[in-house]
């Protein structure tokens, strides 16, 4: 190996490991925060990067998701002060008084994004490209139009249709897991 390769030990891969494996649900806690979607998957991120470096300061077997989760969210304010987006956003010290009254329970965002993947499963196969263009892709409606071969309006319907029905669909879900 040459001297500029990065080398990482086996607790930095463990921790690698778990965020990889929790990150939907680090995504689902930096989007209450950060609602746009592109800025709360570049945090992400960061927020894997910065894990990564502090690693050693990860004790196994106590919340893995928490302590991403603050890692996450010292992220998230740092990158709205930086980029000067607070005006859209809520107040740093709105953000930190949430953060100190009231624990929050990681596993309902880990039963949320399941609950999510399992609908988005349940869409019709055209109504899930569609989510995935928008959503995971970032493309607006007039984007998607030209990759479907549909009008910039019947792109827009079809998604307020499936919207529609996760929205349905997770409400289900929830009724389930309550009753």
């Amino acid at each position: 190996m040459s001297d500029d390769s990065i080398q990482f030990d086996d607790h930095t891969l463990a921790v690698q490991t778990l965020f990889v494996q929790h990150q939907q649900a680090v995504l689902a806690y930096v989007l209450t925060l950060e609602p746009d979607l592109h800025d709360a998957q570049e945090i992400v991120q960061e927020t894997f990067v910065t894990a990564s470096r502090k690693a050693a300061t990860f004790a196994v077997g106590t919340n893995f998701l928490a302590w991403a989760c603050a890692i996450a969210r010292f992220n998230t304010l740092h990158y709205q002060r930086t980029r000067s987006r607070r005006n859209a956003r809520l107040a740093e010290d709105v953000v930190e008084l949430l953060a100190q009254h009231g624990e929050v329970d990681f596993s309902v965002f880990q039963s949320q994004v399941t609950g999510l993947r399992r609908c988005l499963q349940e869409l019709a196969p055209k109504a899930r490209e569609l989510v995935n263009l928008r959503y995971h892709a970032g493309k607006l409606p007039e984007q998607i139009a030209g990759e479907v071969g549909w009008t910039a309006n019947s792109v827009r319907v079809a998604l307020t249709r499936a919207r529609n029905a996760l929205r349905e669909c997770l409400q289900q879900t929830d009724q389930e897991a309550t009753s």
